[in-house]
């Protein structure tokens, strides 16, 4: 559900959502890289990489007032705490999705689970 509310969001082309067995709910977030890089060249935020761009504090800034937008309407525990913006798709080859283009989350879990460590480092 709380996947489905943010993929309206024009900046975010894939999510998924990381909550199972955690004290928060978090996030991996694929952007529409064209957009966002349009954005960094508009706010004139220098970048030479996606890396660089998903990891700029201004466009992570933007991406969290966005999500805080689409997720008033969630409760408190629903929220989305903290995201990580990841420089490249989620994708059948690496086994992150199915046939179907559904993700697999345990092998996101696995194939992410140094960012999603971080995500709950204090």
């Amino acid at each position: 559900m709380i996947e489905s509310k943010l993929l309206v969001d024009k900046y975010i082309d894939q999510i998924c959502i990381i909550a199972d067995q955690r004290k928060f709910v978090s996030a991996l977030i694929i952007p529409v890289y064209s957009l966002l890089e349009e954005y960094a060249r508009e706010h004139q935020i220098p970048f030479e990489t996606r890396e660089q761009l998903c990891a700029d504090p201004k466009i992570i800034a933007m991406m969290k007032e966005r999500i805080d937008t689409l997720q008033q309407q969630l409760a408190h525990y629903e929220q989305i705490k903290r995201f990580t913006l990841l420089p490249q798709n989620f994708t059948m080859e690496r086994g992150e999705l199915t046939n179907t283009l559904k993700i697999k989350r345990r092998v996101l879990n696995q194939n992410y689970a140094r960012e999603i460590d971080a995500m709950y480092a204090e």
